[in-house]
């Protein structure tokens, strides 16, 4: 049976419920381009206060994803 949207119509009925799709398989790489993008704009005139906010929400993403130091300046070489 197929399954209900928020207005209670049917949703189209040859979609497969069942399929998986792929999430994100790019969220290391993003968050350690957005590490090095804030680190970049960290020292520009008018940035600085924004840049701290914005590292330490990096920062906690980077601790999320288990993302090492070495790895960190893996990329950072790159």
């Amino acid at each position: 049976m197929p399954s209900r949207n928020q207005s209670g119509k049917p949703e189209h009925s040859f979609q497969n419920p069942n399929k998986k799709r792929k999430k994100s398989g790019k969220k290391y790489e993003k968050t350690l381009k957005r590490y090095k993008l804030i680190l970049s704009k960290k020292d520009k005139p008018g940035y600085e206060k924004r840049a701290e906010k914005t590292m330490n929400k990096c920062q906690e993403r980077i601790k999320k994803y288990w993302i090492t130091q070495t790895m960190l300046d893996a990329f950072m070489a790159k």
